[in-house]
């Protein structure tokens, strides 16, 4: 039966509203698929990423374990390039022993750090001084411008009365934030192990913390020039053992799709053929 043509319009129309609305949820499930394609493409170049980063450290400890002297890779946080199947590698191996031990500061020291990331030595540098040595010192009696448990306590905070566990657990100390946190990363160590400061491949800062003359000393300066290619710097050579020594080794790689991984680890060589190192830290 054919219906009126009063009708045949209002039937032409439902058939393409349909046609439409078909047209809308394929439309909808491709990109779906698309989108899930997307992510899932996202995922393994992240995956690669990371695994180019995990090569990066197993190839920056193969240059610190080489009996071969001459081509040892040194521990004076210069920047190395190298490569791992599509990714681009960049990788740092610091010495521990180089950067300031906040787990060993006196009010001295401690206020020398604040100076370092340029504080002074008045108003919020002497709050966090002293807070710092009140966290890592055993006894509840604060400093005069520090906090022990009673400042804590309403805070939900409770100090550690001994060495901290990580940078990061500054920003619970009274007087740090986030940024001075930030600052003081690449200077600062909880791996300082048992030896004692080693100015010769220390970062700037931290010399100007641990030796007498500040950030403005001539051995600061020049170690400076070193890191800036300015000056030579010291060899490896026979000179230092690294044995027992907690050395930092960072890698950051990064592929042609844009996607990026970053590991960060200490580690202790040991001399031993069998367990040549320990993992003392991993992130």
């Amino acid at each position: 039966m054919i219906p009126p043509k009063s009708e045949q319009g209002y039937a032409m129309v439902a058939a393409v509203a349909g046609i439409a609305v078909f047209a809308m949820m394929a439309l909808a499930l491709v990109q779906s698929s698309q989108n899930e394609i997307v992510q899932v493409s996202a995922e393994v170049g992240q995956a690669k990423a990371a695994a180019a980063a995990e090569a990066g450290m197993a190839i920056a400890l193969n240059g610190l374990l080489t009996k071969d002297r001459a081509n040892r890779w040194s521990i004076d946080g210069r920047l190395r390039k190298a490569g791992f199947e599509d990714a681009s590698l960049q990788i740092r191996i610091e010495d521990e022993r180089g950067k300031v031990p906040i787990n060993l500061l006196d009010d001295e020291l401690a206020a020398r750090l604040m100076e370092a990331i340029g504080l002074g030595f008045g108003g919020n540098a002497r709050i966090a001084a002293d807070s710092l040595v009140d966290w890592i010192d055993d006894d509840e009696e604060p400093r005069p411008d520090g906090a022990e448990a009673d400042y804590y306590r309403p805070r939900g905070i409770r100090p550690r009365n001994g060495p901290l566990q990580s940078v990061d657990e500054l920003t619970q100390i009274r007087g740090f934030n986030r940024k001075m946190v930030e600052q003081m990363k690449p200077f600062v160590t909880v791996n300082f192990g048992s030896g004692g400061f080693d100015a010769r491949y220390a970062h700037p800062r931290a010399i100007g913390v641990m030796l007498d003359g500040g950030v403005d000393s001539p051995a600061a300066i020049n170690r400076q020039r070193e890191l800036d290619g300015q000056r030579t710097a010291i060899e490896l050579g026979d000179a230092i053992d690294l044995v027992g020594r907690p050395l930092m080794i960072s890698v950051e790689a990064k592929r042609p799709d844009g996607t990026r991984s970053k590991r960060q680890m200490i580690v202790e060589l040991t001399g031993s053929e069998t367990r040549p190192y320990i993992i003392r830290a991993f992130e």
